[in-house]
């Protein structure tokens, strides 16, 4: 089932200058209003909509050197959607993504029939596009998103990365039970070929643009103090450091707290900082080029299952989390942090936690700060470390 698509910015371009926002910011303004698209659909909830579409005479005016090639295409899909596909060119190198019936939706022009009348849906150079399949299933897409809100109910921090080619954007949330859950998507605007052979400025978001951390229950602390451990590694230079974190703790609690939705939110579960900084004094392993090393984990974050998430440097200096079930001197990457991440990352768990997105409370991840930067961090850690 397909659940999203990736608009490239060129794409948000022409819908603006077209003017197709504005008549889709009418429609959700308007009494009928914009109701949520997304789920399963069926074959025949398909051939009900093309009927329709048809009878309303949304497709006399398809362009006759397009007609047959879309009729094909559309009976193809409809009847195997897997044997036809999206042609994506990723840096690593050409990718396909077989066709979902959901795809139909867009194809057929049954979403873009919302706000465009049957004269208009297939003239698509008058809307400043280079053809008709482009035209109507980027419309689709723009419909299908605008659907859903702008803002999420458990939408958490965000913020947008450079990695080589590729255009990241982490999110820093959490799941309906409220472990921390974080999610870094590409929406770099790779050359797409759509199923029609045509090149489109979008693209469906497969399994390889998305990449998900997810813990188990209250791990904002540890990942905060492991994140605080690699800038200190690394010498990474931050804002908050300036001041001794003042500023970032007054932000936090500016913030207040949210949630309620677990008994954490409420209070009282907070632990001494101290108790997160145990293995503080020793240095977060750093990886080689091939990804090994046989140097003890210092930092990590447990799962529901067997295995844990591990914390390393890369050999290139980047944050790394692994995933891990059993010891192997090679650790897979499973979400990579660029050293100008780290900073984000620190604001971002703060942010997840005062919203009530995990069950660790803002006032734990500012104590945990305000303790690393006090006078007495050195001599409480030492003492802690003294044989008994």
């Amino acid at each position: 089932m397909r659940s999203d698509y990736t608009l490239y910015p060129s794409a948000i371009e022409k819908i603006k200058k077209s003017g197709i926002d504005v008549r889709v910011k009418k429609l959700k303004e308007s009494e009928d209003g914009l109701s949520y698209i997304g789920g399963h659909i069926l074959e025949y909830e398909i051939v009900d909509f093309v009927k329709h579409l048809t009878e309303d005479g949304f497709y006399k005016n398809i362009p006759q050197d397009f007609k047959k090639h879309y009729m094909k295409t559309m009976n193809g899909i409809l009847r195997n959607p897997s044997s036809f596909c999206w042609s994506i060119q990723k840096p690593s190198g050409m990718v396909t993504e077989p066709c979902d019936l959901e795809d139909l939706l867009l194809f057929s022009g049954d979403l873009a029939s919302m706000i465009l009348t049957p004269d208009e849906i297939w003239d698509y150079s008058k809307f400043g596009f280079t053809s008709p399949s482009e035209f109507v299933t980027t419309v689709g897409a723009f419909i299908t998103q605008q659907s859903r809100g702008s803002v999420s109910v458990r939408e958490g921090y965000k913020w947008t990365t450079k990695q080589d080619e590729s255009e990241i954007i982490t999110e820093v949330t959490g799941d309906m039970h409220c472990d921390l859950r974080i999610f870094q998507t590409d929406i770099a605007p790779y050359l797409t070929t759509d199923p029609f052979g045509n090149s489109i400025e979008m693209r469906p978001t497969i399994k390889d643009d998305r990449n998900a951390v997810m813990p188990y229950h209250s791990t904002e602390a540890k990942l905060l103090v492991a994140v605080m451990k690699y800038i200190e590694q690394q010498e990474i230079q931050t804002e908050f450091q300036k001041d001794k974190a003042k500023k970032l703790v007054e932000w936090g609690r500016s913030l207040g707290q949210g949630g309620g939705t677990c008994t954490e939110h409420f209070g009282g579960f907070d632990h001494d900082p101290i108790n997160f900084f145990v293995t503080y004094d020793l240095p977060i392993p750093q990886l080689n080029e091939a990804n090994e090393t046989d140097q003890p984990f210092t930092f990590w974050l447990p799962t529901t299952s067997e295995g844990s998430y591990f914390t390393y440097v890369a050999h290139n200096g980047d944050f790394v989390l692994s995933y891990q079930d059993k010891e192997n001197p090679v650790k897979p990457i499973n979400m990579r942090f660029l050293p100008e991440d780290a900073e984000h990352l620190v604001n971002g768990l703060i942010y997840q936690s005062a919203e009530g997105l995990g069950r660790t409370s803002a006032k734990q991840l500012l104590d945990i700060i305000e303790f690393r930067f006090s006078d007495v961090f050195d001599e409480r850690l030492s003492f802690l470390k003294k044989p008994y």
